[in-house]
């Protein structure tokens, strides 16, 4: 799989091969990779290559993920600067393609690491306004203040387990600050409450193929790295409950600010940050159920912020602004798209027949496993995740239209397409749960 990327890759690039190739091999590639058989135990006959249930559900997301930036920035490869991008857009999504799939800790940081620059010149080359070099500034230093301890805790733990392949990892109970610099590097990459001050900045800075595969994947990246490092620490679950607390009160506070949002962007981009709390919760509560449903909405939230930021792209394109208070009424002007907004928000907010559905009530029934003080936060989270895309829907939709705004074009077939399959494997996959067990 890889060996074939990295040729339509190089074709790509050097030959001038038209991108739609690029994404035509993706979708034919993924309906085989589901015959392909996966455990749960993260073992291989390769010393490097290892692939197990989660890190392929991970390299699927990552591949629809792709295939719809791809398919959502024609304007993009259609102006001068095509050629670059598509090779920044082909490296990033080999980096990520390896980071789920490698064994060895130190490649392991590095292609989680590496994936910063393409992201960076995609924020920097093709993003709206000129704030985007202070977001690209928030982005790449927020990542290497908790980049920097954790290679030099990676440099540590080989010296004391004399190799750096996750199977022959073993870690003792005193080195809490070893678990400290492993765990917190990867929380600012979800982002989790108090370091996701960079989230919003890029996502707003941020082209539309930018935003997706910023949430849909780059988000998911810290969570699979917590979900390879939790089991080194499995001796400091009184400590981990520090983070337990952290995500779930985050968690509340940013539901909170999504309401008082007026960019739809930004609104999209704190109900990320809500969304992994609850992701970052059930890795820390570290029990089969609590990682399971993690993955179950990691997936399931990547396809529906994804999906959120293409529709709010579609808006932005005809209205010219992203303002909560202008775009109002479009129930009037695009009745079908007010469709795909009551679809992707009530998928969002986990009501059925979603994904998002039973991963948060498997990670709530962990979460009271573990400690029954959190029925009331978790109780409250909820309802707020409901109230913000609530808002969300009827803020857009219903309304007296804007006398200011001028909505000459009408809606495009491919863009009812995309948001329709950003959709369908969200459905597909609560019809098929056995997938996570």
């Amino acid at each position: 799989m890889f060996f074939f990327l990295f040729l339509l890759f190089f074709l790509n690039s050097f030959f001038l091969i038209h991108w739609s190739y690029f994404v035509l091999f993706l979708m034919l590639m993924t309906p085989f990779l589901f015959f392909m058989n996966f455990s749960n135990f993260f073992m291989s006959k390769y010393m490097y290559i290892c692939l197990d249930l989660y890190s392929f559900q991970m390299l699927i997301l990552t591949i629809l993920i792709v295939c719809f930036c791809l398919i959502s920035s024609i304007k993009i490869l259609k102006s001068p600067t095509s050629e670059f991008f598509k090779l920044n857009f082909f490296f990033l999504t080999f980096l990520i393609m390896l980071y789920f799939s490698l064994n060895t800790f130190f490649f392991f940081f590095f292609f989680f690491e590496s994936t910063l620059l393409p992201t960076l010149y995609i924020i920097l080359g093709w993003g709206n306004n000129i704030e985007r070099v202070q977001s690209g500034l928030y982005l790449f230093f927020y990542t290497l203040f908790g980049s920097m301890p954790m290679m030099m805790g990676i440099f540590y733990l080989a010296s004391l387990n004399k190799t750096l392949c996750f199977n022959f990892m073993e870690m003792n109970s005193f080195f809490f600050l070893l678990n400290l610099v492993f765990v917190f590097s990867f929380l600012i990459k979800m982002p989790m409450f108090l370091f996701h001050s960079w989230l919003p900045k890029a996502h707003v800075e941020a082209p539309v193929s930018g935003s997706m595969i910023l949430a849909g994947v780059l988000l998911k990246m810290g969570g699979y790295g917590i979900y390879r490092v939790i089991y080194i620490f499995k001796f400091f679950q009184l400590f981990n409950s520090l983070w337990i607390y952290i995500s779930v009160w985050g968690g509340i506070l940013t539901s909170l600010i999504c309401i008082r949002q007026v960019d739809l962007k930004c609104l999209v981009a704190y109900s990320s940050v809500s969304h992994m709390a609850m992701v970052i919760m059930g890795f820390f509560v570290f029990s089969k159920l609590s990682m399971m449903s993690c993955f179950m909405l990691m997936v399931a939230h990547g396809l529906c912020s994804s999906g959120l930021f293409y529709l709010i792209n579609v808006v932005y394109e005809r209205s010219g602004s992203r303002s909560l208070f202008l775009n109002k009424g479009l129930m009037s002007v695009f009745p079908s798209l007010s469709m795909w907004w009551f679809i992707l928000c009530s998928f969002n907010m986990a009501s059925p027949p979603s994904l998002n559905l039973m991963s948060e009530i498997f990670l709530i029934c962990s979460s009271f496993s573990w400690s029954f003080m959190l029925i009331s936060f978790m109780m409250i989270l909820c309802f707020l995740s409901a109230v913000y895309n609530l808002f969300l829907f009827t803020s857009c939709n219903h309304g007296k239209l804007n006398s200011n705004l001028n909505y000459f074009n009408s809606c495009y077939l491919s863009e009812f397409f995309n948001l329709f399959l950003h959709i369908l494997p969200v459905f597909l996959m609560f019809l098929k749960l056995e997938l996570y067990f």
